[in-house]
């Protein structure tokens, strides 16, 4: 068996019998909030304690096949708490089972931060999910990436949380909700969180999350799980024309974005008819200087949860020929744990050819971040 072996954590990639994954999309949760009271200021530890936390991750519908918090029953540790809130069980459970390399860390539910009225509460809370994530996980396993959590919902202290934890050398991404605050993402009120992105070498990493709180003026999620699972596309359609637009690339042209558990096989459609739109009315957006699609491709990447996972040889040609029309590098492997969408590398791309496995597994996710090649015999983790 041939390894690749990290000194400090004995990680072991194995290289002869499985493909390195990197996961791009891993939810973390401490024990309880409780946990969160180190890192808060006094006033902070007490306002909370006396409100119960209530507010803080605002109007996550309770609809009620969502149970658990959406997270799989056997993704609760031996000694209890959320899923995904130990170490050692996670890599136990994934990390090590699935040969993983690298995992991108996006504590849970902390995308909803931003919807919350009360933003210097939000903004206090993302600045302790930082330093436990920083405390818990990162400094803890060196194959780990973290987000910078922040409140978008005040962009310039979101960017002045960037500038404290942005250069942390495990900090990979900024963690942002798909929803925006106020207005689309493409509206120059951001420009300070993408500045201060680009200051620091991060990705702009988007997740799913529902419009409540602040985030309530946007789409309606419908009244029923599966009803909001199938519209999630929607709002990222409307974001990312909204980015493509508002000429955010053309301001800021080393900005990289993610875009997780959104789905993609509505992408072909919006970036024709966003070429189509820009050729016969670039007039209004005299600012946006190149096709949309061609911006798509050279800023914007993917997640692959919920993959179209294909019942045939024919299906899986249909769903490859989709990414290709996207771009094979714009995509990442993402799994969604410990929630209970969770894809299986192993399973969710049984059917795909061995090459196509490396390209997403790890190839892409090592160009977009900037990570070591797990398959470079030379290379540490």
């Amino acid at each position: 068996m041939s390894t690749l072996v990290n000194k400090k954590d004995q990680k072991v990639v194995n290289r002869s019998k499985k493909i390195p994954v990197i996961d791009c999309d891993v939810h973390p949760n401490p024990k309880s909030y409780e946990d969160l009271n180190p890192y808060l200021s006094e006033y902070w530890r007490d306002f909370l304690a006396d409100c119960k936390w209530k507010g803080v991750f605002p109007n996550i519908p309770a609809m009620a096949i969502v149970a658990n918090a959406g997270h799989r029953m056997d993704s609760i540790p031996p000694e209890g708490g959320l899923g995904c809130s130990s170490l050692d069980f996670y890599r136990e459970q994934v990390a090590d089972r699935y040969n993983y390399a690298n995992s991108i860390l996006f504590p849970d539910s902390t995308f909803m931060l931003s919807a919350s009225p009360q933003h210097e509460m939000a903004t206090a809370i993302a600045s302790a999910y930082n330093d436990w994530q920083i405390d818990h996980w990162l400094s803890k396993d060196s194959s780990l990436r973290g987000s910078v959590v922040i409140a978008s919902q005040d962009p310039e202290m979101a960017a002045r949380e960037i500038d404290r934890v942005g250069s942390h050398p495990q900090m990979a991404q900024v963690g942002l909700s798909i929803h925006s605050p106020y207005g689309g993402w493409g509206d120059n009120r951001y420009y300070p969180i993408w500045k201060a992105a680009v200051r620091h070498g991060l990705v702009c990493t988007f997740h799913v999350s529902v419009p409540g709180g602040v985030f309530r003026p946007g789409p309606n999620y419908g009244n029923y799980y599966p009803e909001f699972q199938t519209n999630n596309g929607l709002t990222y359609q409307a974001q990312i024309s909204s980015i493509i637009f508002g000429g955010v690339f053309e301001k800021f042209t080393k900005l990289r974005m993610l875009f997780v558990e959104g789905g993609f096989a509505w992408l072909p459609s919006v970036m024709y008819t966003m070429d189509t739109h820009w050729r016969n009315l670039k007039r209004e957006v005299p600012w946006v200087k190149r096709p949309p699609s061609q911006v798509v491709r050279e800023h914007m990447w993917f997640g692959t949860q919920p993959m179209i996972e294909p019942e045939s040889h024919e299906d899986e040609k249909h769903v490859l020929d989709i990414m290709k029309m996207v771009g094979l590098n714009n995509f990442v492997f993402t799994s969604d744990y410990p929630h209970w969408e969770f894809d299986a590398p192993h399973a969710a791309f049984a059917r795909f050819p061995k090459e196509f496995k490396h390209q997403i597994f790890y190839k892409n996710a090592v160009d977009l971040f900037g990570l070591p090649n797990p398959m470079d015999t030379n290379g540490t983790n």
